[in-house]
């Protein structure tokens, strides 16, 4: 594939996002640089900044490529403002988790990740959105509802930035104790369903390179609906050690299905999360986002997952 001759790069960087990528970022700029492409940078200073920078960088004249660099929630600031416009967003992983780079397979080596963003390549995904009483939010990857909610609101950001993804494993034993189960009322296109842990996913990976479905849906409206039917800690934890062997789909008390509309609603408010950041409570409402966003990843990398 023929590559942008001169292109203009903005870097939109989470500097607590992932400190042991910091050289590698380095070495990335420096490939874009060495590619022939202008490279400015920005550094995020607080949440939703990179929201903000987003702005910035999508009304100067020229871009040819916005670059998240940074984690999942990183990424999901960049494209709830670059979703439904022409503009092509790039993605170097320096997160925790990474699930949408692990999931379209782009590349954590640097020079790899410089030549698919000097490629031209461009393939489009098509995000949701979710919607609580106060907040709005595009996603790019997943939401959750019920116990895994609860462990992100539970995270403290501190721990996060000291230890990765080992925070979520030492925060779930606090969220174990205080968490308490109760019914969700799934509407999933009009149809009613009842689960104790909702996940509306869309892709296959879940908490890094996980296995949650085996089919994604980045390449086209819609999600995967996954609930779980059975209350209680020791089916949740059931769950997760299925979620580690790639058998969610086997499990006899989950329910996996496919929807563009979903509502949930619980008697006793619930936790909801997206792309690993806090959204709030239940009720809750995720629909497609109606807004395509166009990333520097090859058309193939989508359709291969």
């Amino acid at each position: 594939m023929k590559g942008i001759t001169g292109m203009r790069a903005c870097i939109i960087v989470n500097p607590t996002a992932g400190r042991r990528r910091r050289r590698p970022l380095a070495r990335f700029i420096a490939a874009l640089r060495a590619g022939g492409a202008q490279v400015r940078v920005l550094t995020t200073r607080h949440a939703g900044h990179a929201q903000e920078l987003a702005r910035q960088a999508l009304g100067a004249a020229g871009t040819d490529c916005i670059i998240a660099a940074g984690g999942d929630g990183t990424i999901a600031e960049v494209a709830q403002v670059l979703a439904g416009t022409q503009q092509r967003m790039g993605i170097f992983p320096a997160g925790s988790a990474n699930v949408l780079a692990r999931e379209l397979g782009i590349p954590f080596a640097p020079q790899a990740a410089a030549r698919l963003i000097l490629s031209g390549a461009s393939a489009t995904i098509w995000p949701g959105m979710a919607e609580d009483t106060k907040h709005a939010r595009l996603f790019v990857q997943m939401a959750g509802i019920g116990f895994d909610a609860c462990v992100v609101h539970g995270l403290p950001s501190r721990l996060k930035r000291m230890v990765g993804r080992t925070a979520y494993v030492l925060t779930m034993f606090g969220a174990a104790l205080r968490y308490r189960f109760t019914t969700l009322q799934v509407q999933v296109d009009g149809t009613t369903h009842h689960a104790h842990g909702v996940v509306v996913s869309k892709g296959r990976l879940y908490g890094g390179r996980f296995v949650l479905c085996h089919t994604g849906m980045q390449h086209e409206a819609g999600f995967r609906v996954i609930m779980l039917e059975t209350e209680g800690l020791l089916a949740t934890l059931r769950m997760g050690c299925a979620l580690l062997l790639g058998r969610v789909e086997r499990m006899h008390d989950v329910r996996i299905v496919t929807g563009h509309d979903i509502e949930v609603h619980a008697a006793t408010p619930v936790p909801v999360q997206v792309d690993g950041d806090v959204l709030g409570m239940t009720p809750v409402r995720i629909r497609d986002a109606g807004r395509p966003l166009h990333l520097a990843i090859e058309s193939r990398q989508i359709w291969n997952n």
